[in-house]
């Protein structure tokens, strides 16, 4: 049975990866979707997005109506709307206005007791670098590894962990921590390339290796936040 779906008027504005298997999708709607794509990835026609270096290598068309990936892979603007019950399925994490997206800790932040005043204040640039204890080059290293999210979503991201890390580790000893074996990582990241350390997860784009097992440890006392 062939399925029609409404026409709709939106279109793409951004997309952005987000660990190997999905992405913060914006539209014109000023809404930012979460969406996976594990069973996007399971079709014939998609199965390459299993290859990490071209599922991270998304950008919206021209006219916005598509996100593109290397090879002519295809993910239209309806799908994404109507997630998850578009022409392509796709799996939602999250809806969120656009101004809080790529920046999964701030709603965790939002919840703590007692409030954290600054968690929606991002810190400048190398405000971020000191308290997570990295060299200028590490930084540039972590601003990179991220695109094609720009410096200032990277930034801001990085701002939000810090401040969680601060209330989690003693000062001063952030630094160290990120470059310790971090075995969260070890478990969850595809073999290649090998992430051993917090700050090698960074590096590669993934700051959700280091963001999740802060989460869990979290929620279990942050009244239901996520």
């Amino acid at each position: 049975m062939i399925t029609s779906y409404p026409t709709t008027d939106l279109t793409i504005t951004e997309a952005l990866p987000e660990g190997d298997d999905r992405a913060w999708i914006t539209l014109s709607d000023g809404q930012t979707r979460l969406v996976g794509f594990q069973a996007l990835m399971a079709l014939p026609t998609h199965r390459t997005l299993h290859l990490r270096r071209l599922s991270r290598c998304m950008h919206v068309s021209l006219d916005g109506t598509f996100v593109r990936w290397p090879g002519g892979l295809l993910l239209d603007v309806q799908s994404v709307a109507y997630a998850p019950h578009g022409p392509l399925p796709l799996e939602i994490h999250a809806l969120l206005p656009a101004q809080h997206r790529y920046r999964p800790l701030a709603a965790l932040l939002r919840a703590c007791e007692p409030p954290l005043q600054d968690y929606l204040d991002v810190r400048p640039a190398h405000v971020v670098q000191a308290r997570l204890g990295l060299k200028t080059a590490e930084l540039d290293g972590v601003l990179t590894g991220h695109r094609p999210a720009g410096a200032e979503q990277v930034v801001a991201r990085l701002s939000d962990l810090a401040l969680l890390l601060a209330g989690l580790v003693p000062d001063g000893l952030i630094g160290g921590l990120l470059r310790r074996p971090w075995p969260y990582a070890r478990r969850h990241s595809r073999p290649l390339p090998l992430l051993d350390t917090a700050l090698e997860c960074l590096s590669a784009g993934r700051t959700d290796l280091v963001e999740a097992p802060l989460i869990h440890l979290l929620l279990p006392s942050s009244a239901g936040a996520k």
